[in-house]
C-alpha cells in the first residue's frame, strides 16, 4: 500500500465542495495530485490522506472509497491556529492508516506544507521509505524569486519526482535518487471538438498575475493582429483582472469571463480555436517549472500557442505554434500566421498534440514510470 499525502482529493468530492464555496480554487494541483493517485492505484492500493484548502470554515472529517483509492479529508479549523491543528490532524490521520496498514512507501506532495512536514517526520519515526512530488520551488513563488527559499523542508526525502531537471540541483544536492517527470494527463481526455465555437477564440485559462504570466504583452499583440470574427478570452484570478476590464471597455472582443470548475475550463478549452500561455522564458523561475496547463492543453485537442519555456523539452515544440519574439509585435506576428491556416489544418494541430501526449504523458504510463522508480528507491 501506498500513503500519499497532499491538499487533493476524489475529484467529484472536491468539485462539490467547491461549488458549496467550501474550498478554495486549486484545480491544477488537485487534478495533478489525483491523476497520480488514479495512476498508481494501478499498481498498489492507495490512502490519499490531505488537509484541504478550506475557505474560513470549520470542516469535519471525510471519508471516500473508490476503487482501490482511500480517500481521506483531515478534519479542519479555521482560526489562528488552523495550520498547526491541520499538521496534527494530518498526523492522526495517516498515522491510523499507517498502524492498520503500514504502508511500502509515503508520496508526498512536497510544495504543501503541512504534507511535506508530515511526510518527513512519519517516514523517519517508522522508518518508510519517502518520496518527494517537487512540482514548484517555494522560494521561486515569493517576491525574492530565490530558488533556495524555504528549500531545507524539501532535503529530508529518499527520493524525489521532479518536473525539471534544473530543480535537482537546487532541491537534491546529495545526489539522492530521482526521476524528471514533467507533467501528466488526467485520466479521461476529451474527443477532439471539430466544431469549434463562433466568432474564433483564442482562450487563456489560469492564473492571471501581472508580468509573470505575459498576459499585458500579449493582449497588447491580439489588438495589433486584429483578426476578423476574433475573440480573447479569459478565466481564472489574478491581480491583474481589472486590467483585463478596462481593456474591455475599449475592446469588446477581450473579455475576463470569471472563474469556474475544471470541468468548465476543460468544455471551453475543447471548444476554443486556439490556446495560450504567454509566459515570458527569461524568467528565473521558468527554469525551475513546467506550466500544468502545457500538458492540459494539448490534452485538449485544440491548437496551442506559448513561448519557449527553458523547463519544457523541446519535444513538445514540434506539437504547438510558438511566440518566438516575445513582445506585442511579436505575438501580432504570431498569430496572424496561425489564423492564415485553414480551420482543418488547426484542428489537425490539436489533434497531434493530443496524440503526442496520450503516446507519452498520460497518468497511466507516468505512474508506471513512478511505481518502477519507487521501487528502486
Amino acid at each position: 500500500m501506498i500513503l500519499y499525502l497532499s491538499n487533493s482529493t476524489e475529484t467529484e468530492l472536491y468539485n462539490e465542495l467547491l461549488t458549496q464555496g467550501k474550498v478554495s480554487p486549486g484545480n491544477q494541483m488537485q487534478k495533478f495530485n489525483n491523476s497520480i493517485i488514479c495512476g498508481l492505484s494501478e499498481f498498489d492500493e492507495i490512502a490519499a490522506v490531505s488537509v484541504l484548502q478550506y475557505e474560513d470554515i470549520n470542516a469535519k472529517r471525510i471519508e471516500k472509497q473508490v476503487g482501490k483509492i482511500r480517500y481521506i479529508c483531515a478534519e479542519s479549523r479555521s482560526g489562528k491556529f488552523q495550520k498547526i491543528y491541520n499538521i496534527l490532524n494530518l498526523i492522526k490521520e495517516s498515522g491510523r492508516v499507517i498502524q492498520e496498514n503500514k504502508p511500502s512507501y509515503i508520496i508526498c506532495d512536497a510544495i504543501a506544507l503541512s504534507p511535506c512536514c508530515v511526510a518527513s517526520v512519519l517516514g523517519k519515526i517508522y522508518r518508510i521509505p519517502t518520496i518527494g512530488i517537487i512540482t514548484d520551488l517555494p522560494g521561486m513563488l515569493t517576491k525574492s524569486k530565490n530558488p533556495y527559499d524555504g528549500i531545507g523542508r524539501m532535503r529530508h526525502f529518499d527520493g524525489y519526482v521532479l518536473l525539471t531537471k534544473q530543480m535537482n540541483e537546487v532541491v537534491n544536492p546529495k545526489g539522492k535518487p530521482y526521476l524528471i517527470m514533467e507533467g501528466l494527463c488526467a485520466p479521461k481526455v476529451p474527443k477532439v471538438c471539430e466544431i469549434k465555437a463562433f466568432p474564433n477564440t483564442v482562450l487563456y485559462t489560469g492564473s492571471l498575475w501581472k508580468n509573470d504570466a505575459g498576459i499585458e504583452y500579449f493582449t497588447e499583440g491580439f489588438i495589433k493582429a486584429n483578426i476578423p470574427n476574433c475573440e480573447l478570452h479569459f478565466y481564472g484570478n489574478g491581480e491583474i483582472v481589472s486590467w483585463i476590464n478596462d481593456i474591455n471597455r475599449s475592446y469588446a472582443n477581450i473579455k475576463y469571463l470569471g472563474s469556474i470548475t475544471n470541468e468548465e475550463i476543460l468544455k471551453k478549452q475543447c471548444e476554443a480555436t486556439l490556446l495560450i500561455n504567454p509566459r515570458p522564458s527569461n524568467e528565473e523561475f521558468c527554469k525551475y517549472s513546467f506550466p500544468s496547463k502545457t500538458i492540459e492543453y494539448m490534452s485538449s485537442g485544440t491548437a496551442m500557442m506559448m513561448t519557449k519555456l527553458p523547463g519544457v523539452p523541446s519535444e513538445y515544440f514540434d506539437y504547438v505554434y510558438t511566440i518566438d519574439e516575445e513582445t506585442a509585435d511579436g505575438v501580432c506576428d504570431a498569430l496572424k500566421k496561425v489564423f492564415e491556416a485553414s480551420p482543418e489544418e488547426l484542428i489537425e494541430k490539436g489533434k497531434l498534440a493530443q496524440k503526442f501526449i496520450l503516446d507519452n504523458k498520460s497518468c497511466f504510463l507516468q505512474a508506471k514510470r513512478m511505481w518502477e522508480f519507487i521501487n528502486e528507491v
